[in-house]
């Protein structure tokens, strides 16, 4: 009895561990959201390494692994200057273990009209290392009155 008690003692504190706590989700949630409006909004690259791991597994399929992809990605983008609006605004963050996910209002791409982009990001030891994004083109006659944000 007294080893049984010591299992189940042993496998709820284990369970707690495994579960981030909140300032874990808002730290992540503050280092995507700040990585997300100096780099792809603001096209600050100078930052890059500040946010982003090593390691850096990109699953856009148009776009390779790694660090440098994204710095080249940045690159190619319009270049900014001093007191240019961002290229768009995040509209809701949501944080679910190490998982932050981001809805984006972007006000020019990838149409005219812009874009809604749900961009998923994986955090370790405080930098991202993993990427997914899902992209819409906000159309010119949508089919019923809802707003895409």
């Amino acid at each position: 009895m007294k080893y049984t008690y010591l299992l189940i003692l042993l496998a709820c504190s284990l369970n707690v561990y495994a579960q981030p706590s909140e300032y874990t989700l808002e730290s992540n949630k503050k280092l995507v959201v700040e990585f997300y409006q100096q780099v792809l909004l603001q096209g600050n690259i100078s930052v890059i390494d500040n946010y982003i791991g090593d390691v850096y597994i990109q699953h856009n399929p148009n776009l390779p692994n790694g660090k440098e992809a994204l710095r080249n990605l940045i690159k190619s983008f319009p270049v900014k200057k001093p007191g240019d609006r961002p290229n768009g605004e995040i509209v809701r963050v949501i944080a679910e273990n190490n998982l932050v996910v981001l809805h984006v209002k972007h006000y020019s791409w990838p149409q005219p009209l812009g874009g809604a982009i749900v961009d998923i990001f994986r955090v370790e030891n405080n930098k991202i290392v993993e990427h997914w994004d899902i992209i819409q083109a906000i159309p010119d006659k949508p089919k019923n009155n809802n707003t895409m944000f």
